[in-house]
């Protein structure tokens, strides 16, 4: 069995249900382990193999056909027992979730980054929070942790949950702060899959936690740092640095202002 095929054949299956736990109990496999066969670190036994294939509709072999042969078989014929009209929000979701599996092209960026940006209220300092790519349900989950000084000397925290994708050698992330839930960010990478890169360099859009009324779009430089790392030591890296701290990398401080250039009618990523 092709595991890459069949896990990406398993995670378009899944986009038309409404959840994992649901086909899981369904199916009466345990969640861990359906998720091991999305991810691709294991294949199903015959036995389990069948009761997929059964709930969904499908022939073995069906579901070991190379993925995209399998792409045109369930648009021409859906898995029964679900939506025999596939909405148009199921199929994005189904095809973010194939562009966020973990062994695919988003495996070389698992681990942990620095991101630096600067924000419209402290437009004199570069602000460096920790991000955290990791595995989870089959899919790259991403944590982002903000600590920043407040006036009165006591030390903010803001924590961010997201997913992460690959698509057209840019690497994506949306993500949602924990706390108060108003704030959703996004931000676009130039990556590639080619050579390991230290810096990635984009921009993100969203609104911050400091005025959920605006729109901001800032210039946004990740670093990497590892595959693991001493959590306790890159979270006393975090917080405010002057613009020409010698702490921030000097390619950081070369491209990280918000400045459109002479001859630009748009914001550009470095």
């Amino acid at each position: 069995m092709d595991k890459i095929d069949a896990s990406k054949n398993l995670r378009l299956l899944v986009g038309y249900s409404s959840s994992i736990t649901q086909v899981c109990r369904q199916i009466k496999i345990s969640r861990q382990q359906f998720t091991k066969y999305l991810s691709g670190k294991a294949s199903p036994r015959l036995q389990s193999l069948q009761r997929i294939c059964d709930y969904f509709g499908l022939e073995d072999w069906e579901l070991l056909l190379p993925h995209e042969d399998f792409r045109k078989l369930i648009a021409l014929r859906p898995p029964q027992g679900l939506s025999t009209n596939r909405s148009y929000a199921n199929e994005f979701v189904s095809d973010i979730r194939n562009k966020s599996s973990p062994t695919d092209s988003l495996g070389p960026f698992l681990g942990y980054y620095y991101n630096h940006f600067i924000v419209k209220a402290r437009e004199s300092m570069i602000q460096r929070s920790l991000v955290y790519l990791f595995e989870a349900d089959g899919m790259v989950a991403t944590k982002t942790i903000e600590r920043i000084a407040n006036h009165d000397g006591t030390i903010g925290v803001s924590k961010y949950d997201g997913i992460a994708y690959y698509s057209g050698h840019r690497l994506y992330i949306s993500e949602r702060e924990k706390f108060l839930e108003q704030t959703i960010w996004h931000t676009t990478l130039y990556a590639t899959t080619t050579k390991r890169e230290q810096f990635f360099s984009g921009l993100g859009l969203g609104n911050t936690t400091d005025s959920v009324q605006d729109i901001s779009c800032y210039r946004s430089i990740f670093q990497f740092l590892g595959r693991s790392v001493n959590t306790r030591d890159a979270l006393r890296g975090c917080g405010l640095f002057g613009l020409s701290d010698p702490e921030i990398p000097a390619y950081i401080r070369e491209h990280i202002e918000n400045k459109i250039e002479i001859g630009e009618n748009a914001f550009v990523a470095a």
